[in-house]
């Protein structure tokens, strides 16, 4: 049988109270509380036994949640511009036949900062990379996983080889 108190298995359970809950629990954990046996409560006892077998076997989930263990390290996933936008960008514009006056009036931008935009010295804006990627139907992002440390001895120091190593 399964001990409602610490969860282990055990051949011989107790029926105990402890601060009004009735528990079926080891013989180490008998302890802990008060003998229900002998009280004569039989119908509190069926009532009050179902309740707090749901509670019990919550905590133990929550505890097997605790103890399970963890990586340091979590992947998470980043969208960035791709290193080719310039190009993308008069690709598509040249595509449509259409000018730098042209893009500039379409997305209400001047023209000076397409030129900027298609010959990489500016990178755009979120929303006038939003704006690119509607217009031109291209697509300017691309997703980037990145591997963060959570934990490690030189957080916010130097980076070292432990830092690197991902244990399994």
């Amino acid at each position: 049988m399964l001990c409602e108190m610490c969860g282990k298995q055990s051949e011989f359970t107790k029926t105990i109270s402890v601060e009004g809950t009735t528990l079926k629990v080891c013989k180490e954990c008998s302890r802990f509380g008060e003998s229900s046996e002998g009280k004569g409560g039989g119908s509190k006892k069926g009532t009050a036994a179902a309740p707090s077998r749901t509670v019990v076997a919550e905590r133990l989930q929550a505890r097997e949640r605790r103890m399970k263990t963890r990586s340091i390290y979590s992947e998470e996933e980043t969208t960035d511009l791709i290193p080719e936008y310039p190009q993308a960008i008069r690709e598509a514009r040249m595509a449509r036949d259409w000018k730098q006056e042209d893009l500039a009036a379409k997305l209400n931008e001047r023209v000076s900062v397409i030129a900027k935009l298609e010959n990489g010295s500016m990178r755009p804006s979120d929303t006038l990379l939003k704006k690119l990627e509607h217009e031109l139907g291209v697509k300017l992002t691309e997703k980037i996983s990145v591997v963060k440390s959570e934990g490690g001895r030189s957080q916010g120091k130097v980076l070292t080889l432990g830092d690197m190593i991902k244990k399994k």
